[in-house]
This record gives structure tokens, C-alpha cells and sequence, in this order.
């Protein structure tokens, strides 16, 4: 028998999962988890070749299904929420897993909370940074130093708060990569046919295309903050006869190719989890997919369907809520995301502004940073109204 310590092993389960497997090659068999302690007990025996899977069930299921047992699986050790299963036979042979669903939805619970004490703890540094700036200045550079016994506390919580800041930062890094690896782990062969039209021109051929006037291009900025206008504009190009050919990784860029006019219901449909069973199953209710974001905090993803005149126009989701309830999602996500930073420019932007009043002068660099952040104010605040204004549309509508 034999305990091994990982405190991080959540952040990567496939890694943990190659770590078991080598493991028993070695003659070491997983044998029990402990969660709460993150120790892994390992029982010797013989070496084999054994594939684990880690899985993450809130209901903490006691049994496998048929179907994983028929394959070769079975459980080795459960605690709390996490479970491992473990299977014998050849993996080329192993036709079933586990769903990494509900691992992604952890790891972006806890990828989104430690962003949230992230931008907390970056907006509390630079609130202390502005007023010890505006302190030196308006005292001309002279600072004192007060002697103090207690110097030392303010030493250990500072160098603690640091490494935490950095142990964050490394953990949305970390839990950022390995949540696509698991969404790439299962995707499907599966490509659509306009996919293979539109995206087999190469570089040459495309600009061949747009010095002929056939491909043409358009660009959106923030087109995400009022999704409902890109939709219309989208449907409008297309009875102009512009059909959307491709659209540019920062999702800025659209690119549409001449042809006879066409209706076609497109969709930007936000989500917080976009794994490969949400396309696929869209795309067999006949969507296409045009356009997916790759952002961590930005998941969006544009639909189109076409349809014929006179009849009614698809809708993404048979519930006419939905919708509403996706709006609402996408103003507070927003709003969460940079109201903070609305706060941290007007609170320092007030400071500055009130300082300069009093001094008066010739035009200074904090003039010109007092604009600037004037300027990210009226710029963030806008992205905020903007999706506020879009729910409000749709909840009128």
C-alpha cells in the first residue's frame, strides 16, 4: 500500500487519468480516492494495463449502467461527488466513457469565481495605487515612512495575498486548457456540408474572389451586446442575396458571397457551456453552425436555417421563453463582468478630476489619463446599456 498527495488533480483529470494508468503499470492499483485530503491509495499487485476515467455526479450514482459494465467497466472508488472507474481490456477496444459534461461545468464554476476575486482583488490594488498617486503628487514627492512594530503583518499578508493572486491566476490558466482539451475529447467526426463548401477555398482562391466583387466584406463591432440587430441584419443581407460565407475568429469580420437572393432565420444564441452533444443536436434539427466564439467568457454561436417563401421562419428553441431568459442571462453576465470596472474608473476618474480643479494649470499626463478613463466609462457603460436594452426589447416584444 502506498498514499500519494496531488492537491491539484481536479484541475486536469485527464492527466490524473494517465498518472492512474501508469501507475498500474508499475504494479500500483488505485484502491481508494479521498477527496477532502486529495490522497490517492494505491494497493500492489501485479503491473497491468488499465485505463481510468474520472466522472463528477452530483447524485453519486452506486452502479454503472449496463452498457459501460458490457464494456469492460468498473468502479473502483467513489467520495463526494467524484467517482473512478477502471477497465482492463485493450483501449482500442473500449467503445464507451464517461460524460465530461459535468467536469466542465465545475471547472467553470470555479473558473468564473476565482475570475470574479480576481477582478476584485486587481480593481482593490489599483484604487490603493490611484490614491497613493494622488497623494505623492499633491504632497510634491515627499513621503514619510511611520515606524511601526506591526510592520511585519503587513509584510506576511501582503506576500500570502500575492502568491494567492498568482495561485488564481494559474488556476484559471490551468482549468482554462484543460476544459477544451474535454471538450475536444469526444467531438464527433461528424462535418456539415457547408462547412466543406465554404471553407475549402484556399487564401489565394478567397482573394481571387474579392478583387472579382464576389466575396465581399463587413464588419460588426459588438454585435454580442445586441444580438437581435445582427440577426436582422443578417436575414436582410441575405434577401439582397449575400449569403454569409465566413466570419473572422474575433467574430468582427463578416464575409459574404454574392448569389440569388435567399431566406435564411439566423440565430446568436449565447451559452455558458457549449459541448459537442449542444451542436449536434441542432445540427440534426437542420442549423448550421457559421460561427462559434472562442473566448472563455464569450460563448456564442451563430445559427442559420434556410426556409422556403411563405413559410414560417425556424426558431432555435420550440420555447418561446427561452429567449427572454437567454437575454436576461446575457445583460447580467455583462453587467457582472464590467460594472466593476465602470466603479474603478469613475471612483478614480473622480479623485483626478477633483484634484486637477484644485490645482489648475498648465495641461499634465493625468489630464490626459482623466479623459481616458472618462472615455472607458462612456465605452463600458455602453456595452451595459446596450444588453439591457436588448431584454427590454425582446420582453416588450
Amino acid at each position: 500500500m502506498k498514499s500519494i498527495i496531488k492537491p491539484l488533480w481536479s484541475y486536469d483529470v485527464q492527466k490524473t487519468e494517465q498518472w492512474l494508468t501508469d501507475q498500474a503499470k508499475e504494479g500500483y492499483h488505485l484502491k481508494e480516492l479521498h477527496r477532502s485530503k486529495r490522497r490517492f491509495t494505491f494497493e500492489k499487485s501485479l503491473p497491468k494495463d488499465v485505463t481510468y476515467r474520472i466522472g463528477y455526479d452530483k447524485i453519486k450514482p452506486a452502479t454503472l449502467s449496463n452498457t459501460m459494465r458490457n464494456d469492460g467497466w468498473e468502479k473502483v472508488t467513489h467520495t463526494g461527488k467524484w467517482y473512478v472507474i477502471a477497465n482492463e481490456r485493450p483501449e482500442e477496444e473500449v467503445t464507451t466513457s464517461t460524460s465530461r459534461d459535468a467536469i466542465i461545468k465545475r471547472n467553470n464554476f470555479i473558473f468564473y469565481g476565482f475570475m470574479a476575486i480576481l477582478l476584485y482583488m486587481t480593481f482593490a490594488t489599483l484604487v490603493n495605487v490611484a490614491l497613493f498617486t494622488t497623494a505623492y503628487i499633491a504632497s510634491d514627492g515627499i513621503v514619510e515612512v511611520e515606524e511601526s512594530p506591526f510592520w511585519i503583518i503587513t509584510y506576511i499578508v501582503g506576500t500570502l495575498a500575492t502568491a494567492f493572486y498568482f495561485f488564481m491566476i494559474y488556476s484559471v490558466w490551468k482549468i482554462k486548457r484543460a476544459n477544451k482539451a474535454l471538450s475536444q475529447e469526444n467531438q464527433t467526426t461528424y462535418t456539415p456540408h457547408h462547412t466543406l463548401e465554404k471553407k475549402k477555398l484556399t487564401k489565394a482562391e478567397e482573394k481571387q474572389l474579392k478583387r472579382d466583387g464576389i466575396i465581399i466584406k463587413r464588419r460588426k463591432f459588438g454585435w454580442m451586446y445586441s444580438p437581435d440587430k445582427l440577426e436582422k441584419w443578417l436575414e436582410q443581407q441575405a434577401t439582397e442575396g449575400n449569403r454569409l460565407h465566413r466570419v473572422n475568429k474575433l467574430g468582427t469580420t463578416f464575409y459574404f458571397r454574392k448569389g440569388e437572393p435567399q431566406h435564411i432565420k439566423y440565430s446568436a444564441d449565447y451559452q455558458n457551456l457549449s459541448n459537442d452533444s449542444y451542436f449536434e443536436i441542432h445540427r440534426q434539427a437542420g442549423w448550421k453552425d457559421e460561427f462559434s466564439s472562442k473566448g472563455a467568457l464569450q460563448k456564442w454561436t451563430i445559427w442559420s436555417k434556410e426556409y422556403e417563401e411563405g413559410e414560417t421562419p425556424p426558431a432555435l428553441y420550440s420555447d418561446k421563453t427561452h429567449k427572454l431568459k437567454q437575454a436576461k442571462k446575457v445583460a447580467f453576465s455583462y453587467t457582472m463582468l464590467f460594472l466593476p470596472l465602470v466603479l474603478m474608473y469613475i471612483f478614480i476618474a473622480s479623485m483626478n478630476l477633483s484634484y486637477l480643479l484644485q490645482q489648475g494649470g498648465a495641461w499634465t499626463l493625468m489630464n490626459t489619463n482623466t479623459v481616458m478613463f472618462f472615455l472607458l466609462i462612456l465605452v463600458f457603460g455602453t456595452f451595459i446599456t446596450k444588453t439591457w436594452m436588448y431584454y427590454f426589447r425582446l420582453r416588450r416584444a
